[in-house]
């Protein structure tokens, strides 16, 4: 659909005046929308940047339509959904998932549970196939639920370990109190101990109707023809009657009080929030363009921090169906007075009750609503999110409307709305402390089944509808770009002509390091010079530069990575002042101080953390002593640096023989290439070319650490060790593909071993990195304590077996196939394929190695992988690092 191109310049000028504007005309032959006889709604989008189809099958409840006794039941049957159904066993669906690339997931809500595909367009039938198959009726066998259920418990156990998790748990309770958003919709331990199959069955078979129930369908697709598939799959499940609303109560007006919650955190919180209505109420738009204009760094609650009154300042509004949240916040330096900062954020929230927004920030926000509202249209990801946003979330026809109602908003309407809501006299006020000695959140529960000994079943043969699946499927090509050059500074670039929408995006990197590239005795001096930016050049200060791209609608990033996005003809001034304030920044003596202030205090917070000392312990073990990556930043060496000391780095680390820009949209290469000649030409460099590589390390001895961290009850489990590969070999793509068999997704023998089988993780992952010098092997996971010791030792039999035994030959073909099939995916935005090109051209790779990688994952063989691993993985020398109570 082209309803992103329609926004014309009429729009636009009415957005900036706040006159209306009638609707844009969507362009049917991209969007198909069709209610079946049923009650299914479906939408179908059509955008070919990749061969991609995302769907998102959406049942219109959640959380809130569990109970306060059982409030996890939605979470629970989500959960159940990827354990079979009436025609597929668990097996099956799993399979069929592998051999489709494993990008399928779900998320509960409080008021909707989404369930998410992204699949090849070939496969889209099958999934279409599954989603109507669940749809009917989930198996809720009574050993998968005893499995999932201590999957799920480990999720709650993480989430309750987690401070922030719990100060972010008691301030929601509070806001909501009185109402099913309230509730915990993760669900308890012991509630989910007393949930039996019976309940969710009754909860499936409530909700999970076709009336009930939304399908987006956004990618490459011929919308007709999907059409009918959907026709095919989902007309004959018969539409229900739903269960009766709940009853609303009336919920008293928040009354004025003050909490406080412990943090493990570096830095401490104040937030100020306000219960105010959701997501589809008339006035959500206004609400949204207010954050915004609050947000407003020009503006009264910006300068709190770019003046260093605090380590952050900022207005966020955020809803659901019925409720919704406004709440201030600002961050203060571990060991500060929170009294202050709190006044300071009360003071700015009573003048704009009393004197209101200024204008100027409200059009602004407006502004950046329309125009950035193209930049969906240029990822299909985006372009999903916000058709659900609209139809889910807000309850409009579509992406359009949104655009309309911000362009409505007007000053007169957010100064009623700051007046009307933002009242001290309901003011929710939470002040998160950091603490050295936090409790443990203790909840009992069953976590997980008792043993790994289930009997091997073979695996029952897939139905013939979702065969297709397991063929072999095309090699897919990456497209070069069309220009790529090296200009005469040196620096390079790249250029992709992509006239997707009327915007072009530019991603451009330093090759900066800064381990190496710090002298002695100023390390912190890189994040000091790259926070020094935005303050403006000789000749504009931050306020005109900020004010420069408002006006012009469009995003700039300053920094060792920089970029923007504009409209195409709004490119060539944004590109101007990217450069000028990139290349020419006035490193003002005034900016510095409050700059480095900052720094220092947050920094005095950080090296405090527990977080900070596990993360370490495990630099430290893993590298030796002298080893570069062990050098940071402390108050003593950040309060010394100078603005001679900025200067110096900036001159020689900011080059443009270092630089990769890509410049990717509606522009063709000559123009690309002449704008950034106008505005980078000039960039020389000073000196030699700095040597940004680090070293070779030996491979360390192994290492056993544990720390409690703070408040914990679950812990987090990191099994390490070096590997001899390096980036960009065939060898290490190998390794990738066996890795994706090993412990990359839910299809993975480590998720199904010890999540599917067990229930002792929630989640489990492993994965490889590699660059010239070095590559790290890691396993990650989440056990309750007890099962540490029978968890590792599984995963060790799991890594012993890849060494020794070949990879099934059908295994290794699902996972080959779902790995080629999602490879394209890596081009479902443009600011992806962007970052792509310009992270392998900074370190050094060729723009065509994914085409390189696919020859090598084609050649693999079972043997192959098995080889390759024995020579490769040390399983008994895996260093292990545990950040929670000691296991016993």
């Amino acid at each position: 659909m082209r309803w992103i191109m329609r926004i014309g310049a009429g729009l636009l000028a009415c957005a900036v005046s706040g006159v209306g504007h009638a609707a844009t005309p969507v362009d049917e032959a991209a969007v198909l929308r069709d209610t079946l006889p049923n009650g299914l709604r479906v939408v179908i989008v059509r955008d070919a940047l990749t061969p991609m189809v995302a769907t998102r099958l959406v049942y219109l409840a959640g959380s809130a339509q569990a109970s306060a006794d059982f409030p996890g039941t939605a979470h629970a049957v989500e959960h159940m959904m990827f354990r079979g159904t009436r025609d597929l066993d668990a097996n099956q669906l799993n399979r069929i998932i592998q051999a489709t690339g494993g990008m399928a997931n779900a998320m509960t809500g409080v008021d909707y549970t989404q369930y998410l595909f992204n699949v090849a367009p070939a496969d889209l039938g099958v999934i279409l196939r599954v989603e109507a198959d669940r749809m009917r009726g989930i198996a809720l066998a009574p050993d998968q639920w005893a499995r999932e259920r201590g999957a799920i418990e480990q999720e709650v156990s993480a989430d309750r370990s987690s401070p922030g998790y719990r100060a972010a748990e008691q301030f929601n309770a509070a806001l909501f109190a009185g109402t099913p958003y309230a509730w915990r919709g993760v669900g308890t331990r012991e509630s989910f101990d007393a949930t039996d199959i019976d309940r969710l069955k009754q909860f499936h078979d409530a909700w999970y109707a076709p009336n009930n129930a939304v399908l987006l369908i956004v990618g490459d697709v011929v919308p007709q023809a999907t059409l009918a598939m959907v026709r095919a799959d989902f007309a004959d499940i018969p539409r229900r009657t739903l269960p009766r609303p709940a009853k609303a109560t009336a919920v008293p007006p928040l009354a004025a009080h003050t909490l406080s919650a412990s943090t493990d955190s570096g830095v401490g919180t104040v937030q100020i929030g306000w219960r105010v209505p959701g997501l589809r109420d008339p006035d959500t738009a206004t609400r949204l363009i207010l954050a915004d204009a609050i947000n407003n760094r020009r503006g009264a609650l910006g300068r709190l921090s770019v003046e260093g009154r605090g380590l952050g300042a900022f207005f966020s509004y955020s809803g659901r169906h019925d409720w919704g949240q406004a709440v201030a916040t600002i961050r203060f330096p571990r060991g500060g007075d929170p009294a202050r900062y709190l006044a300071d954020l009360q003071a700015v929230l009573a003048d704009f009750r009393a004197h209101g927004v200024p204008p100027a920030q409200v059009e602004a926000a407006k502004r950046a609503r329309v125009k950035n509202a193209a930049f969906d249209r240029n990822s299909i990801p985006g372009l999903t999110q916000t058709w659900l946003t609209a139809l889910v979330e807000r309850a409009v026809s579509d992406p359009d409307a949104l655009v309309r109602q911000y362009a409505a908003v007007t000053p007169a309407a957010v100064d009623a709305l700051v007046k009307r809501e933002l009242m001290p006299e309901q003011a929710l006020i939470q002040v998160d402390l950091p603490t050295d000695h936090i409790a443990p959140a203790h909840d009992s529960g069953f976590g997980g089944a008792e043993s790994f000994g289930d009997k091997p079943v073979p695996d029952a043969p897939l139905p013939e509808w979702a065969q297709p699946v397991l063929a072999a499927p095309p090699a897919p090509h990456f497209a070069p770009p069309s220009a790529d050059w090296i200009l005469p500074n040196g620096l390079r670039l790249i250029v992709r002509p992509v006239h997707q929408t009327h915007t072009i995006l530019l991603r451009g990197r330093i090759h900066e390091n800064t381990d190496l590239e710090e002298p002695s005795g100023q390390e912190g001096v890189g994040r000091l010079t790259a926070g020094l930016l935005p303050f403006g050049t000789a000749t504009r200060d931050r306020i005109a530069t900020e004010a420069a791209v408002e006006d012009l609608g469009s995003r700039a990033d300053l920094g060792a990575s920089f970029g923007l996005a504009a409209q195409t003809a709004d490119f060539g001034a944004t590109l101007a002042l990217l450069a000028d304030t990139e290349l020419h920044p006035a490193f003002r003596e005034g900016d510095l101080a409050i700059v480095r202030d900052k720094f220092v205090r947050a920094q005095r917070g950080f090296l405090q953390t527990p977080g900070h000392a596990f993360s370490r312990a495990i630099r430290s073990a893993l590298v030796p002593k002298d080893d570069p990556t062990l050098r940071e930043a402390t108050p003593e060496t950040i309060g010394r640096l100078t603005r001679n000391d900025v200067v110096a780095y900036f001159r020689r680390v900011y080059r443009p023989d270092m630089t990769v820009i890509e410049i990717i949209g509606d522009i063709e290469p000559q123009a690309a290439r002449a704008a950034v000649l106008s505005a980078f030409g000039d960039w020389t460099a000073e000196g030699p070319k700095p040597d940004v590589t680090a070293r070779p390390i030996p491979d360390p001895p192994v290492a056993n650490i544990q720390m409690d961290g703070e408040g914990r009850t679950q812990d987090r489990v990191f099994l390490m060790q070096t590997l001899a590969l390096r980036q960009g070999t065939a060898e290490t793509t190998m390794f990738d593909l066996g890795n994706a068999v090993l412990g990359r997704g839910f299809s993975s023998r480590l998720f199904q071993a010890l999540r599917g089988s067990s229930g002792y993780v929630y989640t489990v992952g492993s994965t490889v990195s590699t660059d010239r010098t070095r590559g790290m092997f890691s396993i990650a996971l989440g056990a309750d304590p007890a099962k540490v010791p029978r968890v590792k030792a599984e995963i060790l039999s799991i890594l012993d077996d890849m060494c020794h035994r070949p990879v099934g030959v059908d295994e290794l073909g699902r996972v080959r196939a779902g790995y080629l099939r999602t490879m394209p995916f890596a081009d479902a935005s443009l600011d992806a394929i962007a970052l792509r090109d310009v992270g392998l051209a900074t370190r050094g790779l060729p723009l065509d190695q994914p085409d390189r990688n696919i020859a090598a994952v084609q050649a693999a063989t079972p043997e192959r992988v098995r080889d390759l691993f024995a020579r490769t993985l040390r399983p008994k020398d895996l260093s292990t690092f545990i950040y929670g109570p000691a296991p016993p």
